[in-house]
């Protein structure tokens, strides 16, 4: 079900690039503007010059983020700067990583997967139109997958894991622990025996997206454009892909919390908030999220005019019949009922309203920041989905409301790129 492809990879050249270790990026969506001015400081290299360029004033059509990113891309390619691996290849990559204070380590690879008829790589996720706008823009000035997209498969006896593991005992070529204390490793593997196991088994498999729908919506639709204009060939029928078994090791996700700008009649709307739930204070942030992550069944943590309050659901009925249009899979998920009850129902956001008034952080000290400088007008707190939940929701063909999920650890941005 997954076509798995070798590429050449495109990679920071060793020779010519010193403190490799500091070129590389988190994906571009989670990048503040603050972690963007320090990574430009950070390596005149930096992936981020490609991934989320700087803006100016005097940007326009012939010069802005996009043109700049292609044509330094092409600069960075005729320089030498960035080298095309020789032989057709799969890079596997290995995070050590830890969640809710539990040591794991995560092992994947990456690969070029084939866009095929019919639903290919199963999202789980809505998307929003201005991130697909702004990646369109991007791809067409690099030709090029500059970001993997991160993915998972299921593989209940871990056939693949255990082919690519004993490569993993050798020296990486890359190396190097982040802000975070997440340690990065980057192999690379040519040998063709190894790579058509690998092609075999995953052909039996299907892929899941874990993050960067964006990405792959604008991929495919990308391969469209290009297939009226060269007749369906080249390598932009594919897109560039981390894949990682379905597992607790590989697979943690924390949840995306809810950050409101003023919309009319906010105070009333709060005080509604009291019909539909039980509303309890709490001392601080941390009191909070520790009384929320206690509640059975939907509870969801809020900060408003720099007060904290735990939400839960009074009547049970009401939710199921204010739920009772959405797909059965995702109705016990607390981003469902804060979409649903209190964004859909009480705040009155259609749609449109929702992508220009909400914003999304994984950090609650941010959200509880923005707040205390009334730079927003009031933060949610959803617990965070399970991984399980996710693949039943995308395998039921139904999808969660936007950014519904953060899977941790992302992969890093520079690693390797696919150049079509």
């Amino acid at each position: 079900m997954a076509e798995i492809i070798p590429f050449c990879g495109l990679r920071y050249n060793r020779k010519k690039v010193k403190n490799i270790n500091k070129i590389f990026a988190p994906p571009y969506d989670i990048i503040s503007a603050k972690q963007q001015g320090e990574l430009y400081r950070q390596h005149p290299l930096n992936i981020i010059r490609l991934i989320l360029g700087k803006q100016s004033r005097n940007d326009d059509r012939r010069n802005n983020r996009y043109t700049r990113a292609g044509n330094l891309f092409k600069e960075w390619i005729k320089t030498g700067i960035l080298v095309k691996d020789a032989v057709p290849s799969i890079y596997i990559y290995t995070q050590d990583y830890t969640f809710e204070g539990i040591a794991k380590k995560r092992i994947g690879f990456l690969a070029r997967m084939k866009f095929e008829k019919g639903k290919g790589c199963l999202p789980h996720e809505y998307t929003l139109a201005k991130p697909k706008q702004d990646r369109v823009k991007l791809i067409r000035a690099v030709q090029a997958n500059l970001s993997p997209i991160f993915s998972f498969y299921i593989d209940k006896k871990n056939e693949i894991e255990k082919i690519l593991k004993p490569y993993t005992r050798e020296k990486p070529l890359i190396s190097f622990k982040d802000k975070e204390k997440i340690t990065h490793r980057f192999w690379q593997v040519e040998d063709k025996k190894t790579i058509q196991k690998i092609r075999r088994l995953m052909k039996r498999k299907q892929a899941f997206i874990a993050d960067g729908h964006h990405r792959y919506e604008v991929s495919r639709s990308f391969f469209q454009e290009m297939s009226g204009k060269k007749g369906g060939k080249g390598e932009f029928n594919s897109v560039m892909m981390y894949f990682t078994g379905f597992n607790e090791q590989n697979l943690s996700v924390m949840p995306t919390h809810r950050l409101v700008k003023e919309i009319p009649d906010i105070e009333n709307k709060i005080n509604s908030l009291g019909k539909y739930f039980k509303i309890s204070e709490a001392m601080n942030l941390k009191e909070m999220l520790s009384l929320q992550a206690e509640k059975n069944g939907f509870s969801l943590g809020m900060c408003y005019k720099n007060k904290f309050y735990v939400l839960e659901m009074k009547d049970g009925c009401l939710l199921e019949r204010l739920m009772r249009k959405l797909p059965a899979q995702w109705r016990k998920l607390d981003v469902a009922m804060l979409n649903k009850v209190v964004f859909e129902h009480i705040f009155k956001l259609n749609e449109k309203q929702k992508e220009e008034k909400v914003s999304y952080t994984r950090d609650p000290l941010f959200a509880a920041e923005r707040i205390k400088k009334k730079k927003i007008s009031v933060a949610f707190f959803p617990n965070a989905a399970k991984a399980e939940q996710v693949k039943k929701i995308a395998l039921s063909g139904n999808r969660m409301p936007q950014k519904s999920t953060y899977f941790y650890p992302k992969p890093a941005t520079g690693l390797v790129i696919n150049k079509f």
